[in-house]
């Protein structure tokens, strides 16, 4: 078998193997994606992740028709094209310090399991069978 043609081996189903995975899968390299649960949900993974600066990159990442369905994973659907500002405040007094703003990239609060839910779209994952050994 030609190097080439040598899948590239994920070692778990997480939000960034996923993310190579569906890379790898839109530039058509080899790839194959192992996850030791038994099933893509079988832990929930923490409640919600706020991407920002990360979202050019998972942009360039994903199929088109991946990266347009993430508002489908958002926290609150009313809150999808929220411009993304963070207020800091000293904790001594309750008064704002300042504040961050993600103009360019705006900001997107996701679910975790539905995010990783949608990146496993056309993906084969190999999970773990379980045994009842000890």
């Amino acid at each position: 078998m030609p190097e080439s043609d040598l899948p590239i081996i994920i070692i778990g189903a997480g939000i960034s193997g996923l993310s190579l995975a569906q890379y790898l899968r839109r530039e058509k390299i080899p790839y194959h994606v192992f996850e030791r649960d038994p099933s893509i949900d079988a832990r929930p993974g923490g409640w919600g992740l706020t991407l920002h600066y990360g979202l050019p990159a998972l942009e360039e990442l994903l199929p088109p028709e991946l990266y347009s369905r993430l508002n489908e994973t958002n926290v609150n659907i009313e809150a999808v094209n929220d411009p993304g500002r963070y207020l800091f405040f000293d904790l001594k007094n309750g008064e704002a310090k300042y504040s961050l703003d993600f103009p360019k990239t705006g900001r997107l609060r996701v679910l975790r399991t539905k995010l990783r839910k949608l990146l496993t779209t056309g993906l084969d994952i190999t999970v773990s069978v379980e045994t009842n050994s000890p």
